[in-house]
């Protein structure tokens, strides 16, 4: 396993190694240069101090959490760590070498302590992270001058808070740049949940920054009261991983959509609002075409690509109340509301282009470097009107209409019958 780990950033792509080693010099080069050229006071020491304190005995005391935070994460998913209270107070009243040592304290803690020894956490990632958060803080301090931070920090007047709000946005459009721009630079374009965050991780994001911001202040008006925050933090974490054990028990880990017993959950309530309403509603069942031959000829690790990609592009052009989720292997099913059968076909129609012009990027098992694929899909259809829709009936008789686009060729749309649906 550690062979593995090691070789893991060796043999990415050179693009995702140009981007990691670019970032981690840069934020080595801003710490040195940090340390050197600006001058620390006592005060500067005592703050550091009290953060890096505060921090460590946060990160001590709650390591069963998150360890746990990182078991039951699925791959690929965000994971916001709260050491981002402790890291933007120092942003705003630290010399910016004194900060990015906070920084690398902070992570030096988590790895060694929490991650380690968790499967799927790698320590060029970790190290990635913490350059990021480096240069983020760094932007923090260019954006807030220090003087003015510690002037307004001592006073209550509105530019306080305008300060501290801009602190906050500075750090969060340069921490999210950076995470994008790997996510880019390894899986390609993806949609605007995976780049920028979903609603919750954001929510949560901006309330370890908001407490962020009152530590900074307790750190320049009472030192001692920003032991004060700690309570707070311990709360966010653990709301946090409740709602990371609740993601873990409905979405599919692989496609990052729901898994088959929460999509059928919520499929049941959309057909019974749908039967109040007195709306039609429709069923796809999407089924990825040769599959096996993917995982065959590229590996396992491939195909899980071509399913996320699969994934991503369903994601995309479904409307946020569809609900869509992965069924098992590489079959996918999506329930639209209110949608007739002239409606569904169409929505077929366009996912199933979709999937056919969705490029993947695969390392080659035969052959040396990257190679492009192209993947198809054939959709069944199947719809019903009000209080006529039955969920096992409509997913039978898609998947009846699968079963006819298959043998009609795949990379194509099947309609079943209306007696049938109904």
């Amino acid at each position: 396993m550690s062979a593995i780990r090691r070789s893991e950033l060796v043999a990415a792509p050179k693009r995702v190694v140009a981007l990691v080693a670019c970032v981690d010099l840069l934020a080595v080069l801003l710490l040195a240069v940090g340390l050197v050229l600006v001058r620390v006071s006592t005060t500067d020491l005592l703050r550091l101090g009290l953060l890096a304190l505060f921090g460590g005995l946060y990160l001590e005391v709650s390591r069963r959490v998150e360890r746990s935070r990182r078991l039951f994460a699925a791959p690929n998913a965000s994971i916001i760590n709260m050491t981002s209270v402790w890291i933007l107070a120092g942003a705003v009243v630290l010399p910016r070498g004194l900060a990015a040592v906070l920084v690398v304290f902070l992570y030096g803690h988590l790895w060694i302590r929490s991650w380690r020894t968790v499967d799927g956490v790698r320590l060029h990632r970790v190290v990635y992270s913490a350059a990021g958060v480096i240069l983020s803080s760094f932007s923090v301090s260019v954006v807030v001058p220090l003087a003015e931070a510690h002037r307004t920090l001592s006073t209550f007047r509105p530019i306080q808070l305008l300060t501290l709000a801009l602190a906050i946005v500075v750090f969060w459009v340069s921490n999210t740049m950076l995470v994008s721009a790997a996510i880019v630079t390894s899986r390609g374009w993806s949609n605007p949940s995976t780049l920028l965050g979903t609603v919750s991780d954001n929510a949560v994001e901006f309330a370890t920054l908001a407490l962020g911001a009152v530590t900074a202040v307790s750190l320049v008006r009472v030192p001692w009261f920003a032991v004060m925050v700690l309570p707070a933090v311990f709360l966010l974490q653990y709301h946090a991983l409740l709602r990371d054990l609740v993601q873990a028990a409905t979405v599919d880990a692989k496609t990052e959509l729901l898994n088959a017993g929460a999509w059928r959950q919520l499929a049941q309530r959309e057909l019974g609002r749908g039967d109040r309403q007195e709306t039609s509603t429709a069923v796809l069942v999407i089924d990825m075409d040769r599959f096996k031959h993917i995982n065959d000829t590229y590996g396992h690790l491939a195909g899980d690509t071509a399913l996320r990609a699969v994934a991503d592009a369903l994601a995309d052009e479904l409307r946020e109340y569809d609900a869509v989720g992965r069924f098992g292997g590489e079959e996918f099913v999506a329930l639209l509301p209110g949608a007739d059968t002239h409606a569904a076909v169409n929505v077929a129609e366009r996912l199933r282009r979709r999937i056919e012009a969705t490029e993947i990027l695969v390392e080659g098992r035969n052959a040396p470097g990257t190679q492009r694929v192209h993947v198809t899909a054939s959709v069944g259809v199947a719809s019903a009107p009000a209080k006529a829709a039955d969920l096992d009936d409509l997913l039978r008789a898609a998947d009846d209409a699968l079963y006819a686009a298959k043998h009609g060729g795949r990379n194509t749309v099947r309609v079943a019958p209306s007696a049938v649906a109904a």
